[in-house]
């Protein structure tokens, strides 16, 4: 029965498709079980079939390069605390990491990439029609599904954020944050863009989903995509429709309250005109009191201030960055992100001893809201993760990862000039992803690019 399944591009089309699907379904859960977790299991349960049936064996050098990156792991397992939230997020990370191999190995060995190909693409203008959809209910109160997955605060327990009061609202799509639709998403527009002939629908609905994110990401990505075509001479009319649109929609202002004020989410008229006499006061106190130059002082240190508290978890990466790049050897992926939280928690810590000669221990018993004061004081007894992909794996695994890379990149340049550039933009773009996994579906969009021709019969 597997067989036939399996030799049947339809049914295989199907599966490939329906697993794909869930992994994009990101913002949705199941008896507390997500389902993009639910579709990666599913896309490796299929590759693990095919393994079997096609009776596949992995060499030497895997077992070696698996093992080798996993070392950092194992001899955390030494000083691990056993319990199971420990033992948990272990098996979820081991699990994404393995199956990323085994479904890049299998992919790229199976004969049937025509039909997965076919399968991402389906999905993918299945999730863009959806994301324009949920886009426009979210600004005019139409019906949604219930987003019923905790959001990516800190307490773990948040609210997916679908409103913003003063920005330009934002897609989400089927995902808890726009740039995890860009993580996701764009690296699979770069293999059907490279392995695919697409109509200028395809780039039109690119361009509006990517730009309505609003993600500084996607504009590096847009940037860094547009170069390579450029180099390669395959910028084309379909190039510069998606350039266009995404640019268009990108520095476009989209207010949710002037477009659809009777949204629910919107303040009433009542409070709105409280709100603007209180602002209209201090602004002419502010104008009889302070000079010019001291209102465009004051005004530059707001948007300094603003600018920094928008890019501080970035900032934090780079500093954690620069300051353990090179006494980095591996932490393990159990313990990366306490390594990196305790970092931060360095000058909290400090000024918290300070003021009450001793860590703030107490203060979480008295204050049940946990998040006491001001600060971030969260840092002392919460764990915040690396939210970018390669830093994730490099810290994780040490300096190997990026030789790994390295490697990775000089051998797709062995084939053509054209196919290494195509590797390094895919290469970057789950790089700078901010899902931390190496998952299943990266190792599906690797072995498609690496193996795939563009029309390839």
């Amino acid at each position: 029965m597997i067989n036939k399944v399996l030799e049947n591009q339809n049914l295989l089309k199907l599966l490939f498709s329906f697993s794909i699907l869930l992994i994009f379904l990101d913002s949705y859960q199941v008896l507390n079980t997500p389902l993009s977790w639910v579709g990666n299991l599913l896309l490796t349960l299929i590759c693990l079939i095919i393994f079997r049936k096609e009776k596949m064996k992995f060499n030497l050098l895997f077992f070696i390069i698996v093992f080798v990156t996993l070392l950092p792991t194992i001899f955390s397992l030494f000083t691990m605390t056993y319990n199971f939230v420990n033992l948990n997020y272990l098996g979820i990370r081991l699990f994404s990491y393995l199956s990323f191999f085994l479904v890049f190995f299998v992919i790229i060995n199976f004969g049937y990439k025509e039909a997965i190909v076919e399968s991402l693409k389906i999905i993918f203008y299945l999730i863009s029609i959806i994301s324009i959809y949920f886009f426009i209910a979210q600004i005019f109160n139409i019906p949604e599904p219930i987003r019923n997955r905790p959001g990516t605060g800190i307490l773990g327990f948040d609210i997916q954020t679908t409103f913003w009061s003063s920005g330009s609202h934002r897609m989400l799509g089927t995902f808890r944050e726009p740039v995890f639709l860009v993580s996701l998403l764009f690296p699979s527009f770069i293999v059907l863009h490279y392995k695919t002939k697409n109509n200028y629908l395809f780039y039109l609905l690119s361009g509006i989903i990517f730009g309505l994110t609003k993600s500084e990401l996607s504009l590096l990505l847009i940037f860094a995509i547009t170069i390579v075509d450029i180099f390669l001479k395959n910028f084309k009319l379909k190039n510069l429709i998606f350039f266009i649109s995404y640019f268009l929609f990108f520095i476009l202002p989209i207010q949710e309250c002037d477009i659809s004020p009777s949204n629910i989410e919107c303040p009433n008229e009542d409070l709105s005109g409280t709100i603007e006499e209180i602002v209209e006061l201090d602004i002419a106190k502010d104008t009889n009191e302070l000079s010019d130059v001291e209102n465009d002082i004051d005004n530059q240190e707001s948007n300094l201030t603003s600018l920094l508290n928008e890019n501080r978890e970035r900032l934090d990466i780079i500093s954690f960055t620069t300051n353990k790049i090179f006494e980095n050897t591996g932490y393990g992926f159990l313990s990366i992100n306490k390594v990196y939280t305790e970092y931060l928690d360095q000058e909290v810590s400090h000024k918290m001893y300070l003021t009450n000669r001793t860590l703030p221990k107490y203060l979480k018993v008295q204050y049940l809201s946990d998040s006491f004061g001001t600060g971030r004081y969260f840092l002392t007894y919460e764990i915040v993760n690396i939210q970018n992909n390669f830093l994730f794996n490099f810290f994780s695994i040490g300096m190997f990862y990026l030789i790994l890379n390295i490697l990775v990149i000089i051998f797709s340049f062995q084939k053509n000039f054209s196919h290494g550039l195509k590797v390094s933009l895919l290469l970057i773009s789950i790089g700078l992803g901010s899902m931390e996994d190496l998952l299943p579906l990266f190792g599906l969009y690797l072995s498609l690019m690496f193996t795939m021709e563009l029309n390839e019969s």
